[in-house]
């Protein structure tokens, strides 16, 4: 009896013992599955944040600025596709392109206002030149730089005359597109006394008047009057070699004292006038021999040698039966 209870408790306590045996092996075991979960997880950690740390950044992420390479003020473009620039970089742009503007501008300018260059016209060099001048005495202004050229009209010693040219031949181009001899003119307005000579010195001596009345061209008798005439004078006519022609427009020789240009309507070629007080000083009788565009109506061109050397003037004009 005694050994059968000793036994049960002996079997009893063995099991006991290997029940807790049993569970302290299950303990370990949790416990290194636990401790093993704790290593595979703080592994994991690591291993992750060492990917991250070392992983290349890509290129969508990137943010490069790319310049365009030959357009300076071109906008910078971004990486993400924004053209926006910051408001110093516009303001930079718009300084460079009205500092371009204005240097644009500016050499417009100085182009503009430099110095115009000689133009070569009809044989004769003509310069810009801009001033005004005064008529020294009674002077023609021509419708050319030539006292071949038509007389427009008569100025008288003390005009004002605006500038625009001169020529290398002695004229001056005025404003209205005419010519006058620069030698009859003077840079300062001429004094009332100058002027007063100069007006004298154009009208026919006491001597010429008495020349010309006592010559034989001094009777009018049989003449038909015509009345008051413009009176002008030309020359010789240059070529452009250089030569100079006296063939009037009827095919004849130009001779002082005889030939002599009128509006063919009122005189026709070949008419015979009488000039009284010949103004250069001879009988007064003229052939009507040539023309010209500017002598019109009541206006008679006399030819001299040195015709511009003589001023306009006015006389008396018969023409001869």
């Amino acid at each position: 009896m005694g050994i059968s209870i000793a036994s049960i408790v002996l079997v009893s306590i063995f099991a006991s013992m290997g029940v807790h045996a049993a569970l302290n092996a299950q303990a370990s075991a949790e416990l290194k599955r636990r401790q093993q979960e704790a290593d595979d997880l703080a592994a994991g950690i690591t291993e992750t944040t060492y990917v991250e740390e070392t992983e290349p950044i890509s290129e969508s992420t990137m943010i490069v600025p790319m310049v365009a390479p030959s357009d300076e003020t071109a906008p910078v473009m971004y990486g993400d596709g924004d053209s926006t620039q910051p408001s110093s970089t516009t303001e930079e742009t718009t300084e460079t392109l009205e500092e371009s503007t204005t240097t644009q501008e500016t050499t417009a300018a100085t182009t503009t206002t430099a110095a115009p260059t000689t133009t070569t016209t009809a044989g004769f060099n003509e310069t810009p030149y801009y001033t005004t001048v005064y008529a020294s005495q009674n002077l023609n202004l021509r419708s050319g730089p030539g006292v071949e050229y038509d007389v427009v009209r008569m100025l008288n010693a003390g005009d004002g005359i605006d500038v625009i040219a001169q020529t290398d031949t002695g004229w001056y181009k005025t404003y209205s597109g005419n010519y006058v001899l620069s030698r009859y003119t003077q840079t300062s307005r001429p004094t009332t006394a100058t002027t007063a000579a100069a007006t004298t010195a154009a009208q026919p001596t006491a001597a010429q008047t008495t020349a010309s009345s006592s010559s034989g061209g001094g009777d009018i008798s049989g003449m038909t009057y015509y009345g008051t005439c413009t009176i002008t004078f030309y020359g010789p006519q240059p070529r452009g070699d250089g030569t100079y022609s006296t063939t009037t427009a009827t095919g004849t020789t130009c001779s002082q004292g005889r030939t002599c240009a009128a509006d063919w309507s009122i005189f026709p070629a070949g008419t015979t006038i009488y000039v009284a007080n010949d103004p250069l000083g001879g009988d007064g009788y003229y052939t009507v021999e040539d023309k010209g565009g500017a002598v019109k109506g009541s206006h008679i061109d006399i030819y001299a040698d040195n015709g511009e050397s003589f001023s306009t003037t006015s006389r008396e004009v018969y023409i001869v039966n």
